[in-house]
């Protein structure tokens, strides 16, 4: 399928046409991420949206930044907890604000999103505990939060979806059954810039072969050269702790290849998944509801299917 026309027009519009990172320094990378924020505009009212502060195992400073989005602050909804994305880099709760608030309430569940520390000031192994640290805080503090503790998943955006896989990983060898859901959106779960999506898709679809490299020098460094499974879960082979999961994907898109590669891994070992592969989106559409019909249908089946996961047979269903 062609990208859609949609997609394909708002590349076109781009001033600065496609830019090579390399010659951006570290502040100019996460000046340009936070562009997104103009594309996906003010985001949907949700009745309750206030800071959380996830504190560190060791008590350590500062605590790890977290924002609740709960639609129905009366009712215990389940829980989502949700790792922000921006390339390892550029983790911002601000840039997904919109994307989030939209999640909470097309699920109907409460959303907690983790922002995570960045690289390269905080390289791996740092941002994948703060990952699993909240994750593990949500899971214990549910209630807390206004949350429903039974009814607990975990998802992520891009690079916040390697954060949310490896968190997922820890937390089934910690507290076992616990997590009801995996909900991952064009996740970033590898460090093999040779799949057959990367040559592609190398150029010309926001997100480039070179870039998606810089992002990952930055986060694992002379590390890049043999990355440990624990950052790239897409290598992952103990999946069968893993809970069932949603996989919102884009055809047009060099991540596309990997994430296949471990919901393949998933359903061999028995977990449950539904996957999208997105056909004419490209990476960044989580953003795009204003300017694609094409990605706010896919937005809304993710926050849909997210949610149906989280309520079970037996809750709730989301407000189609």
């Amino acid at each position: 399928m062609a990208l859609h026309e949609e997609m394909r027009a708002f590349l076109d519009s781009a001033p600065e046409g496609e830019v090579d990172f390399h010659d951006f320094t570290v502040a100019e990378v996460r000046t340009a991420v936070d562009g997104w924020m103009e594309v996906a505009g003010e985001g949907p009212e949700v009745a309750e949206v206030k800071d959380v502060s996830v504190p560190r195992p060791d008590g350590g400073a500062p605590a790890i930044r977290a924002r609740l989005y709960h639609p129905r602050p009366e009712t215990a909804l389940p829980l989502l907890v949700f790792m922000v994305g921006g390339g390892f880099v550029a983790n911002s709760l601000e840039v997904e604000d919109t994307p989030v608030r939209r999640i909470a309430g097309t699920a109907d569940v409460a959303v907690l999103a983790v922002e995570c520390r960045s690289a390269p000031e905080h390289p791996f192994p740092l941002p994948n505990d703060d990952a699993a640290t909240a994750l593990t805080w949500a899971v214990e503090h549910a209630a807390e939060l206004g949350a429903d503790p039974a009814r607990v998943g975990v998802g992520g955006h891009s690079s916040g979806g390697a954060l949310a896989v490896g968190a997922a990983l820890r937390v089934a060898r910690t507290h076992p059954g616990r997590l009801r859901a995996l909900a991952l959106v064009t996740p970033s779960l590898g460090a093999d810039f040779d799949t057959p999506s990367y040559r592609r898709y190398a150029q010309g679809y926001a997100l480039t072969r070179t870039n998606a490299r810089w992002f990952w020098t930055q986060y694992l460094g002379d590390r890049l050269a043999d990355p440990p499974v624990e950052a790239t879960p897409a290598r992952a082979q103990h999946v069968e702790g893993l809970p069932p999961a949603v996989f919102q994907l884009a055809e047009f898109d060099v991540l596309h290849d990997e994430a296949t590669a471990l919901a393949d891994r998933m359903r061999d070992a028995g977990v449950p998944v539904t996957l999208s592969r997105g056909e004419g989106l490209m990476h960044g559409f989580f953003y795009m509801d204003r300017v694609s019909e094409a990605a706010a249908a896919a937005n809304r089946a993710f926050g849909l299917a997210t949610g149906r996961l989280l309520h079970g047979p037996d809750g709730t269903r989301p407000r189609a």
